[in-house]
Order: structure tokens, then sequence, then C-alpha cells
């Protein structure tokens, strides 16, 4: 009998964990050939930089840190990710952040993460591969 409420109660958290896991929409990512010296994307060559290319779910951002690393964010809130209109953008009021047009969730640029809401999930990110001239974007 012990064993029976064990599997049943192991069952029922499983379940409520279930509901409460976040699935960012999947989007096929790999892109190669984006040099950041070239002039298509400009902003990204140098540190502080960013530059907004076509992909993903709603459109990826690129970020060149201070520390000389590339990262790619999609561009889709984690608000409602599907809704086009939900789409961040560089806020140039304040560079160290991404805002949404729609709901004004705000992320740090730095790591993604949810500064103001109502979005609660970070930024979703895709991988990147520097090589000191060709930059690679992917999942």
């Amino acid at each position: 009998m012990k064993k029976l409420l064990f599997v049943v109660l192991c069952s029922l958290a499983f379940m409520t964990c279930k509901k409460d896991a976040y699935d960012f929409p999947y989007a096929r990512v790999n892109f190669e050939g984006i040099y950041p010296s070239n002039p298509v994307y400009k902003g990204l060559h140098f540190p502080g930089g960013s530059a907004s290319i076509n992909g993903g779910v709603n459109g990826i951002l690129l970020f060149h840190d201070y520390f000389d690393n590339y990262t790619a964010y999609d561009r889709a809130c984690t608000n409602d990710p599907l809704n086009s209109c939900e789409q961040v953008y560089r806020d140039e009021e304040n560079p160290n952040v991404l805002s949404c047009h729609c709901c004004e969730s705000q992320y740090f640029i730095f790591d993604g993460s949810v500064t103001k809401g109502p979005a609660k999930q970070a930024l979703h990110r895709y991988s990147t591969r520097f090589d000191g001239v060709e930059l690679r974007v992917y999942n």
C-alpha cells in the first residue's frame, strides 16, 4: 500500500512540474558567413555594439560584449513568443536593456534575464562561435 501511495504521489509531482515547464517555440538556426567587420553588420565590429538579422522565431539580435564575445538572442519576447508584435529591441535610453514593443517587458542585454515583467523567462539564446573573422549562430 505504501508503495502504491508513493508511486501515485510521484506521478502527481511529475505532472504538476510539467505544467510549469517553459517551452520556447523551436526554430532551426544555422547561420554562417556573418563577418562582424562587414558594414552590413555595422555595430558588431566594436564591443557594446549590436545588429539584428532575420531568423529564429521573431528575428535574432546579435550583441558584441565588452569581453569580445558574441551573444545571439531570439527577438521574440518570452511573454508571448508567437505574437509578432512582441519583439525586443535595444532601448535607446538605456543601451544595456532590451525592451518589448507590446508588453513592455525588459531584459538585461548581457545575459537576457528579465528585469521588468510581465515576461517571466529570460530571452531565448542561440549558440555562437567566433573564429576571429567569421561569426556562426546556431542551435
